[in-house]
């Protein structure tokens, strides 16, 4: 017996006893398994909360939460509370992995959503894959789509492969016959690089030069001047906000004019503000649109303006339809949260056929009772195809006085035909 402890009455065991002691250990045993029916859902949210992509992973981490706040005041899923834990990705791929190890590792979630840059979501998806967990993302790079998942990696924001034939036929139609290319050294910015070239030529259009920065430069000028040198009639800008204020700062200085174009998510209101309304005057946008018509968008706008006096713009929306996908493939797998059931059941509660739904209230009753239903997202109809990816719509605005003033709608269908 080991020093300083202390040996105690010995007990006799009789059978009586031993039945007892049996049925109260079995007793024991059983009741951690009773208990885990009723376990939390656990879901780890790993979008950006500093760098790059903060504004929009701050409005992605609050949407989760409003998600997550209206099922469970609805019982759960089927009683089991949604529970959530958060890590910051930073908009960097190593802090991203050292999230996702802890999501998975520590905090043994079930399913990861958010991540927003696609460098981080390719440097995640091998920890995702290896937990035999589903990812969920709002990156671009083409390369997510042949990514080898187990069909564990989805994705509800456009690929750049698609986004370069939006930005071809935006082009086409504004009357632009040249474009430069001033693109960010990630997967992301490469992407779109390898893919816009062939999508400009399709529709007519000639890339007169291709230039890849690094971020964090303390200058771009030499950048700039080589995109511009060809005379296009538009420069694509494939970065980040951050990267955008001092690449545009130095292009307004410079006087060497020009029409710029390039995603929302470089092209915000922190943008605006940071090169001022008469550097930004005229830069076309395009963006994701959210689906506007549907009740899952009008419910999430709902929960989103009542909670921070905002509307529910395309990021706030893909966040919606993740945690409201995965919520209802749990509840059609009858509670199982395994990430094989998940994805099992994820495409049965999303695409056609069946009935449409667009929030909990509509889908769960429909659901428990066996009933086939149609999820009709808040950012898109959210069929998933093979690659675990969705068909987007754009919406193409010019930067007038300081906002961004809607110019036209393209379809995510009209895209895929081109």
């Amino acid at each position: 017996m080991p020093d300083g402890v202390q040996e105690g009455p010995r007990m006799k065991i009789t059978r009586r006893l031993f039945l007892g002691t049996s049925l109260a250990g079995g007793a024991a045993v059983a009741l951690p398994r009773l208990a885990g029916a009723q376990d939390p859902v656990r879901i780890g949210v790993l979008t950006p909360l500093t760098g790059g992509g903060a504004v929009y992973g701050t409005t992605m981490s609050r949407m989760y939460n409003l998600v997550a706040d209206d099922i469970n005041r609805a019982g759960g899923i089927n009683g089991r509370r949604i529970q959530l834990f958060t890590e910051d990705a930073q908009t960097n791929p190593d802090a991203g992995v050292r999230g996702a190890r802890k999501l998975v590792d520590v905090n043994k979630v079930h399913a990861i959503m958010g991540t927003w840059s696609s460098a981080v979501t390719l440097a995640v998806a091998p920890i995702a894959i290896a937990a035999g967990i589903p990812q969920f993302c709002v990156s671009s790079s083409p390369a997510i789509t042949t990514y080898k998942d187990n069909d564990l990696l989805y994705r509800t924001a456009y690929s750049q492969a698609n986004m370069a034939r939006v930005y071809a036929l935006t082009a086409q139609r504004l009357g632009f016959k040249t474009a430069g290319l001033l693109i960010l050294n990630n997967p992301y910015g490469i992407g779109l690089g390898d893919s816009f070239p062939d999508a400009f030529a399709k529709v007519g259009g000639k890339v007169t030069g291709k230039v890849v920065y690094n971020p964090s430069q303390s200058s771009y000028r030499s950048e700039i001047q080589q995109a511009l040198g060809g005379k296009p009639d538009v420069v694509l800008f494939g970065g980040y906000t951050p990267d955008g204020i001092q690449i545009f700062k130095e292009w307004f200085q410079l006087g060497l004019g020009g029409t710029w174009m390039g995603p929302g998510f470089a092209f915000d209101q922190k943008f605006i503000a940071g090169i001022g309304g008469q550097a930004a005057e005229g830069t076309i946008v395009v963006e994701g649109a959210p689906n506007a018509a549907s009740s899952a968008y009008k419910h999430a706008d709902k929960l989103f303006r009542a909670a921070h006096n905002q509307e529910a713009d395309f990021f706030a929306s893909m966040a919606y339809d993740h945690l409201m996908g995965v919520a209802l493939a749990i509840l059609a797998a009858r509670g199982d949260s395994s990430g094989d059931a998940i994805k099992a059941n994820l495409r049965k509660v999303t695409n056609p056929p069946g009935k449409v739904v667009g929030t909990w209230a509509e889908a769960a009753p429909l659901v428990r009772a066996g009933d086939k239903v149609n999820y009709e997202g808040a950012s898109s109809a959210l069929d998933y195809d093979e690659h675990g990816d969705v068909e987007t719509d754009f919406g193409i605005y010019r930067i007038r006085a300081g906002k961004w003033a809607l110019q036209q709608t393209i379809k995510g269908s009209d895209v895929k035909a081109g």
